[in-house]
């Protein structure tokens, strides 16, 4: 049975069922999905860092590594406002001194149940609102890294994010959908990391210890325009703050054992991640982009092309 769908109102403005969006590279959808559907889209990217911010937000140019990885999110619609997800990770460290990974390796996998306390509805003021709860597990090596440190791919805690989620629509005065989503999010570890030797923390051979990685509070402010109703400009604007890293452990060389503790400074980023969707319906979209470290401080200044294909049934 077909159905004919309006492409504008009564006041010439385009009508929700006309605009068809994949979703900006980084906010998650507030929206749950429908009870038994299914939302698979699976990214790829590779993170290029070319320098660091110091303490002063002052940019230093250094050589270019490269993480590359793949990212699939796996969505379920358990109930009309209830959606899991699970993201697996894989990569490969192109590393700028020393060898690269041997392979491709397991990162930390994440756990995601989000759910939905307000569905958008045209003519009123409420956006679409929804909690959101991750659970983030340490299934990628991260020590015992010795003479391999670019195989080192996870963090090696548990981690707990907690989000709030929000998605709303405005006309323009063209009358094309302006979508955009705004979305908090805390994490914090669990416990502390224990690390034994060579580490993605710096740690050497011979450390033996525990790592605080410290919480991290971010803002993501995106944007999705129906500039046809296939094609779509996207952008996501990022302030993330972390809190520093302590590390507290001994450090064994040439027959000694001696006391290590460390902390450095808090950090902070701004990302620009400017994208470009086609969806061919509601079932196939796809998305290309990058992830743009622009200012930051005690942080890396890296780059990060990035492509997704999204599939909904």
């Amino acid at each position: 049975m077909s159905v004919a769908v309006a492409h504008a109102d009564s006041r010439g403005r385009q009508a929700l069922d006309d605009a068809l969006f994949t979703g900006p590279l980084n906010a998650p959808n507030a929206t749950s999905l429908p009870a038994g559907h299914w939302n698979i889209e699976p990214y790829v990217l590779d993170s290029i860092q070319y320098a660091t911010f110091d303490d002063n937000w002052d940019r230093h140019n250094t050589a270019d590594s490269h993480a590359y990885r793949s990212v699939t999110l796996l969505e379920y619609g358990f109930t009309d406002r209830l959606t899991i997800a699970l993201l697996p990770q894989f990569g490969y460290n192109v590393a700028d001194r020393g060898p690269d990974s041997h392979g491709v390796q397991l990162g930390d996998t994440t756990l995601r149940f989000q759910y939905m306390l307000h569905a958008f509805e045209q003519g009123s003021w409420l956006p679409t609102t929804a909690l959101a709860y991750s659970q983030t597990f340490p299934t990628g090596q991260y020590d015992g890294l010795e003479g391999h440190a670019a195989d080192g791919l996870g963090s090696g805690v548990l981690q707990s994010t907690f989000g709030l989620f929000t998605q709303d629509y405005f006309w323009m005065p063209n009358g094309r959908i302006l979508r955009a989503r705004l979305n908090l999010t805390y994490a914090m570890a669990d416990a502390d990391a224990s690390v034994d030797g060579v580490s993605v923390y710096g740690t050497g051979p011979g450390f033996n210890g525990t790592v605080d990685t410290g919480d991290t509070a971010s803002v993501d402010l995106a944007f999705e325009y129906s500039l046809t109703r296939h094609w779509a400009p996207a952008v996501d604007i990022v302030y993330s703050h972390t809190d520093g890293a302590s590390i507290r452990g001994t450090q064994a060389s040439n027959g000694l054992v001696t006391a290590v503790h460390s902390r450095s400074g808090s950090s902070e980023a701004i990302d620009i991640a400017p994208a470009i969707e086609y969806n061919w319906n509601r079932h196939y979209g796809v998305i290309m982009g990058a992830d743009v470290v622009v200012a930051g401080r005690n942080t890396a200044a890296t780059v990060t092309p990035q492509a997704a294909l999204n599939i909904y049934y």
